[in-house]
């Protein structure tokens, strides 16, 4: 895990934060339905100041009830969408932002409040091989998954901007398939988009094998169609 690093107390920000048993990723989708009181609070807090608050991967600790010890990389979520229900429970949509480093935690109780430094998003120096596989292989990982969902002629469009490859390709990848949670933090703690993508490779590449298998198993033939 990445160690906290020594920064400026001018360039820290205070934000509520959401231990998970999830990791999220900048442009990954999150629904989350909102029951626990203390919640109840943050995120109504964070709807009227239309303001984000932080996901963090739980190290240790329960999700629901007592203190939880989070991983000290996380990502903001942005609230897109809101429905109310009954006793003030929640229903939402949130979309992940930016990637911070958890440097204090100032508040426990009720809900966890921590000091963070936002990270500057790099690309590095990818391997262009490598980049253009990344982008094949994930354009292939999509076209199997729109297959296995009876869309096998839906458009598939894979981003050009490396930096929006490499997370919206984790993102898609992560939700699809069973990865270890350890993994899952360690593709959010890489530095670089590069590195990012020398990961995503053999990644992108077994899931391709294993989701192709279905694929087949699902269209043994998939011939013209008649009209």
């Amino acid at each position: 895990m990445t160690q906290p690093r020594h920064i400026p107390p001018d360039d820290l920000t205070e934000i509520p934060l959401f231990p998970l048993n999830l990791v999220l990723f900048p442009g990954m989708r999150l629904p989350l339905h909102i029951f626990e009181e203390r919640y109840k609070a943050m995120i109504g807090d964070c709807i009227e100041r239309e303001a984000p608050f932080g996901v963090v991967l739980i190290r240790e600790g329960p999700e629901v009830g007592g203190p939880a010890e989070p991983f000290r990389v996380g990502t903001t979520a942005r609230i897109t969408q809101v429905q109310r229900l009954e006793e003030g429970r929640l229903n939402l949509l949130a979309l992940g932002e930016k990637r911070f480093d958890l440097v204090e935690i100032v508040q426990q109780e009720p809900h966890m409040v921590g000091r963070v430094a936002f990270r500057e998003e790099t690309i590095g120096e990818p391997d262009s091989q490598v980049a253009s596989d990344v982008g094949q292989e994930y354009g292939v990982f999509l076209r199997h998954i729109a297959t296995l969902a009876g869309a096998w002629n839906a458009p598939v469009e894979v981003p050009e901007d490396l930096l929006t490859l490499s997370f919206e390709a984790v993102s898609t990848l992560t939700g699809s398939i069973e990865l270890p949670q350890g993994m899952r933090q360690d593709l959010l703690e890489v530095e670089t988009a590069g590195e990012r993508l020398d990961r995503l490779l053999p990644l992108l590449k077994r899931a391709n094998e294993l989701i192709s298998e279905q694929v087949e198993k699902n269209n043994p033939y998939r011939g013209p169609r008649l009209n």
